[in-house]
């Protein structure tokens, strides 16, 4: 083979490598998908998944550095390009495999639920074998893809370390940044996660064939390549390094991906308040993380050259901790970025393109320098890992695992450890901190010299430390906002306007409570997202009120209900106000309940309530494995474009809501039109009529959040069920505080019956599972402006014409004068919006002759049918 046929076989090779990078990352974020489905998304069950996943790469790495020292072994008989395109081969067959291999480790999960006996530790331990069982077959073989193919690049000439390794693990991680942009930006948004899925496996299937079909080369027969003549024995000293040295470099190696992942989650804690929590920003922070690392890998042989490797190591390692030190001071002007970065997130002239953007310099300001450092960490280390490790396929082998090993851990400890214990910024201290010390430490014993040098050399260690903590304070402060804290306020909201009551970075997410000086209202947000206000004014928290106080009122006789995510409680504590019920409520979250007390005012002291039980758990996968039955079942989830919410919107979670119905039960999901565009609407009211036959529409005081609620049978409006409940002093004076003093008041929350909206939603598509449609929504990069609110809130009222609610208990004469003040209240609601953008009807409603202004806009309506109407430049017209 001459050298220009040893070229391309290389740059096929170098081509299948990327490919492989790029489907073991879709591989990664599909099948933590589906698995969190099962074992549900809390930190411990995704810790459980990608501990597991990581695990498996490096002991596949582990694995194949063992099978490689031994000359008989398959691996050498077949041949490593060979042998690596079998793994690939295997991987995209398990990966046909994978849904039903899940679905028959699930059957077992009610087995672990009894065998854990109510212990929780027990039934994470259960979660994290199936997890490893389920993953390792697939990652173990990814993990050996690397060893094999460099160990047939390099052989024996470790002067082609560095270099041969910088090129294959950049070409494999640059494809793992592609994977990852792919799948969240393109691939299950267009294809699904099981078309997705299906698009890997062929690159394997590709890979496969690429691989083991290719006529044999000189270097599988054993004949070296062109330009690689020096052995191990040739290569040049790089200095004396003693066994105490050689290991704590390769603990330092392991360390460093230790800091890495501990990094990544603590990064991303931090990155979520500029960024939100939509899917494309995590897509764009594991993106750029990888990146980094890519990029650094490929430079690495450019930058370090062949000389003082150990030194440059060292010294590499000691700049990236002094980086992640460095840059915790600027976390204390974190908050006037992020205003900076809401002003044109809701500007008025804002595009995707423009979010995206925004949202990747703040990823790329804050990760991208240490994950280029930690990219040109690989190679290097791989190369000075050579005189412990003796052979290039033990080196990269054994090199890798630890480095995973490290990030395993740091994966572990982040969460559950450092940030409980040392807050966010603490958390960042203590890795870096520990990583100069540890580089000073090696470069002291590697560089011989008198005691006064290493003396200078940790009393610099300090003093970086001593700066760093007097620079930016560790300790986490509510005096003010973004000072000692990550807090985020809304835009018309200026800091003097607001205190800070409480401010926790818990294992999950980082919660706080805001108060307005002036009105009192109090806010909860999560991840510096704003997920519930309460308030003394009307209104002020009437929704979350009125999502307990409708399904109960509605439901004849209810004895058990269940409330799926706590926030402010205001929700559940309506539920557990109504005599002679059960109140569940499942929280993901624990820190959320500690927050409680801040809204006891609205939510009723919920938790102290006898009646009360509280469930910390994923709310789908305590529908999916409670064996208990409800009357009625409420849930507010976070906003439905966020990453992982769909799982709370998607026609599987409502199949699995249904079992778990009583069957006269009710159904009631939150529809909050502000946080959505119209087609996200009319998707999630389609699928949750795609499981619920009898579907009504209902108001919440608030017109750009409406109630779903569904059951299996019609639910009326019974009058005798609604005066004996008034009769309660407890439940009218909550619906008093949410607008109800009359029976009138409560027909008026009725928007629609979901039958009426059939013919309009026949084009729309239903959310599932396999089609997570709102995580990719428009909304996640371009908030939704208020005139597209209004319309989808008027695509919904238009159905109320003409129309009234099924009453019971009601005479004749009752029903009349019902219906006819009813109407009053439909045109007294269309006014409204017509007199807002020029409707029809304008002129009658501005004059108060509705009759004549319902007749004007029934006409238009009745020309558009099943039109969806539309607002444009501040004029409805359907």
């Amino acid at each position: 083979m001459n050298s220009s046929d040893a070229s391309r076989f290389r740059l096929v090779i170098f081509v299948c490598l990327f490919f492989s990078g790029l489907t073991s990352l879709v591989y990664e974020l599909v099948w933590i998908r589906q698995l969190t489905l099962v074992i549900g998304g809390t930190l411990y069950a995704v810790s459980a998944a990608l501990c597991a996943f990581m695990g498996g790469l490096g002991a596949g790495a582990w694995g194949v550095s063992r099978f490689l020292a031994e000359r008989g072994s398959w691996f050498n008989r077949m041949g490593p390009v060979k042998s690596y395109g079998i793994l690939e081969g295997l991987i995209g067959l398990y990966a046909l495999a994978f849904p039903y291999v899940l679905d028959g480790l699930s059957g077992l999960y009610p087995w672990f639920l009894e065998i854990s006996q109510g212990s929780e530790k027990a039934l994470r331990l259960c979660e994290f074998g199936m997890s490893v069982v389920l993953l390792a077959p697939a990652t173990c073989l990814m993990g050996a893809s690397l060893p094999l193919i460099g160990s047939w690049m390099v052989e024996d000439r470790a002067d082609s370390m560095l270099p041969d390794v910088s090129l294959l693990y950049g070409l494999n991680t640059f494809g793992a940044v592609v994977g990852c942009l792919f799948v969240q930006f393109v691939g299950i948004k267009y294809f699904g996660v099981q078309g997705a899925t299906w698009l890997a496996v062929a690159l394997n299937v590709l890979i496969f064939a690429t691989c083991f079909f290719l006529p044999a080369t000189q270097r599988e027969d054993g004949v070296s390549l062109p330009g690689y003549s020096r052995s191990l024995d040739d290569l040049p000293s790089d200095g004396q390094v003693d066994g105490r040295l050689q290991i704590l470099l390769l603990g330092l190696f392991a360390f460093s991906g230790f800091v890495a992942l501990a990094s990544e989650i603590l990064w991303t804690r931090v990155l979520v308040f500029p960024l939100g929590s939509a899917i494309y920003s995590f897509a764009l922070i594991l993106a750029t993380f990888l990146l980094g690392i890519a990029l650094g890998s490929l430079t690495a042989n450019k930058i370090f050259g062949s000389s003082n490797l150990v030194v440059k190591f060292l010294a590499l390692e000691l700049a990236v901790g002094l980086y992640g030190l460095g840059i915790l001071p600027a976390f204390d002007s974190l908050h006037d970025w992020i205003r900076q970065a809401d002003l044109l997130f809701y500007d008025l002239e804002n595009t995707a393109a423009q979010t995206l953007t925004v949202r990747s310099l703040f990823a790329f300001g804050l990760m991208f320098v240490p994950t280029f450092g930690f990219g040109l960490l690989f190679p290097l280390a791989n190369r000075i890992h050579l005189p412990l490790f003796k052979t290039v396929g033990q080196t990269l082998g054994k090199s890798y695992a630890a480095n995973t090993l490290g990030s395993v851990l740091g994966s572990l400890v982040a969460p559950f450890f450092l940030i409980p214990v040392f807050g966010i910024r603490g958390g960042l201290f203590a890795i870096n901190s520990i990583l100069v010390v540890l580089s000073v430490l090696g470069l002291a014993l590697y560089i011989k010299g008198k005691p006064a040098r290493r003396a200078i050399g940790f009393a610099f260690c300090i003093f970086a430390l001593v700066g760093v903590w007097l620079g930016s304070p560790l300790n986490i402060s509510t005096k003010e906002f973004g000072r000692g804290n990550f807090s985020r306020t809304d835009l018309n909201l200026k800091p003097d306007q607001i205190r800070l009551l409480d401010y926790k970075e818990g294992d999950f997410a980082t919660l706080s409570v805001v108060e307005d000086k002036a009105t009192q209202a109090r806010t909860l947000y999560v991840d510096g997202f704003s997920t519930a206000t309460v308030s003394d004014s009307i209104g002020g928290s009437a929704y979350m009120q009125a999502m307990g106080f409708l399904p109960m009122a509605l439901h004849p006789d209810p004895k058990r209900a269940l409330t799926i995510c706590f926030g402010t409680g205001s929700t559940l504590g309506a539920v557990a106000e109504f005599p002679g019920v059960q109140a569940d409520g499942v929280e993901i979250d624990g820190n959320v309940l500690s927050m409680a007390h801040w809204f006891e005012g609205w939510n009723r002291e919920v938790l102290s309530r006898p009646n009360a039980r509280m469930f910390v758990e994923d709310g789908r996968r305590f529908i999916r494995w409670s064996e208990d039955t409800y009357d009625v079942i409420t849930l507010e989830p976070m906003s439905p474009v966020q990453a992982g919410v769909n799982n709370l919107y998607s026609k599987e979670f409502y199949e699995l809501a249904e079992r778990r119905l009583a069957e006269d039960g009710i159904m009631m999901q939150w529809l909050p039109l502000h946080l959505v565009g119209p087609e996200d609407a009319r998707m999630i009211i389609k699928t949750f009529q795609s499981v619920f036959p009898h579907t009504t529409v209902w108001n919440s005081f608030l017109t750009r959040i409406v109630l779903l609620v569904g059951s299996r049978q019609p639910t009326p409006i019974d009058k005798n069920r609604f005066d004996q409940l008034m009769k309660n002093p407890g439940v009218r004076s909550m619906a008093q505080e949410i607008g109800l003093y009359s029976f009138l008041d409560f027909m008026d929350f009725y928007i629609a019956d979901g039958a009426a909206l059939t013919g309009a939603l026949a084009p729309t598509k239903i959310i599932t599972d396999d089609r997570p449609f709102l995580e990719y929504s428009s909304t996640a990069l371009v908030p939704p402006y208020k005139w597209q609110t209004d319309a989808s809130f008027l695509d919904l009222l238009r159905h109320r014409v003409g129309r009234f609610p099924p009453l019971l208990n009601v005479s004749a004469q009752e029903k009349e004068s019902l219906e006819n003040a009813y109407q009053l209240r439909t045109a007294q609601r269309f006014a409204v919006f017509s007199q807002r953008y020029d409707g029809p009807g304008r002129e009658f409603f501005e004059a108060k002759n509705y009759r004549a202004g319902m007749e004007a806009l029934g006409k238009s309506l009745e020309r558009a049918k099943d039109g969806w109407i539309q607002i444009q430049d501040g004029r409805w017209t359907p």
